[in-house]
């Protein structure tokens, strides 16, 4: 009987990939994130540089870019992030990465609004008035400014697990091992929590935590098992050093194609659930759903 289940909740997620052409939205997606990509890192940097500064934040983002994707791009970033930060150009830099975040930003999160849009089956409605459109607009930096405020949570949460690591150290003994674990604990955490929230927050639909914390968990468990996947596809067949400086760029493009499907496969799961649990689809008040 479990088996059926699970293999008649298997047709039913394929169906829906065909069905709303993840493929092609996560393609989309892709495109977009490339050209934010880094005005967005530098923004997050900004922010959270405040607090712990910008050696600080640029070494934490570093270090979670290793861990999704591999090290040598991460170190690739990290120096297109130290050339744009240089005293000459770091004034200049943020202020085009802003007028890019205001376009690129706004692309971005306004292709997965689409996207879980169409998940949904729901649509914005065309007869808002120009007051409403103009803040739905300006809705992205709320996501960016989260995606900041979650870069700060972990660097915290990292700082404290090294602070606590040094002092249990002096007493018993070095445990790299179990240091290792937890820190891969914190970043599942985050990126779960990140989940979350974007299923809930983007999409134009009526949805409490409740309905969005199983599918953001199974999309973690999916994306961190794609990451060591495509870990080991990367590091085995080498596409930085045959494609040579465009490689880097070749890596975070399959990159984030994967987890864009990732992220779609994700919103159709929890669209799934919560309908087997009997919720019904209500569009939030500036939407309504496609017949």
């Amino acid at each position: 009987m479990l088996l059926m289940t699970f293999w008649q909740f298997v047709k039913k997620l394929f169906f829906s990939w065909s069905q709303d052409r993840i493929s092609s939205q996560a393609a989309a997606l892709a495109y977009y994130t490339v050209f934010s990509l880094m005005p967005i890192l530098l923004i997050c940097i900004s922010i959270v540089g405040i607090l712990f500064g910008e050696d600080a934040a640029r070494g934490e983002i570093v270090a979670q870019i290793s861990r999704l994707i591999d090290k040598e791009t991460a170190l690739q970033i990290q120096e297109i992030i130290l050339s744009a930060n240089k005293p000459t150009t770091a004034f200049y830099a943020r202020i085009v990465s802003l007028v890019v975040l205001l376009v690129s930003a706004s692309g971005v999160f306004s292709e997965i609004q689409q996207g879980l849009n169409n998940i949904w089956g729901v649509r914005t409605r065309s007869d808002l008035g120009w007051l409403v459109k103009i803040r739905s607009r300006f809705f992205p930096f709320i996501m960016v400014l989260g995606v900041a405020f979650l870069l700060l949570v972990s660097l915290i949460l990292n700082t404290s697990l090294a602070l606590l690591s040094n002092y249990l150290n002096r007493f018993m003994g070095t445990n790299i091992f179990i240091d290792l674990i937890i820190s891969h604990l914190i970043s599942f955490f985050i990126i779960t929590l990140l989940f979350a929230m974007t299923f809930k927050i983007l999409p134009d639909v009526e949805l409490s935590w409740r309905d969005v914390w199983l599918g953001a968990l199974i999309t973690s468990l999916l994306f961190s098992m794609g990451k060591i996947l495509l870990g080991f596809y990367l590091n085995k067949f080498h596409i930085a050093s045959v494609f040579g400086a465009a490689g880097s760029l070749i890596i975070i493009l399959v990159w984030v194609f994967y987890s864009s499907q990732i992220f779609f496969i994700g919103a159709e799961i929890t669209k799934i659930f919560s309908l087997y649990k009997g919720k019904k689809i209500i569009p939030s008040r500036n939407a309504i759903l496609i017949d």
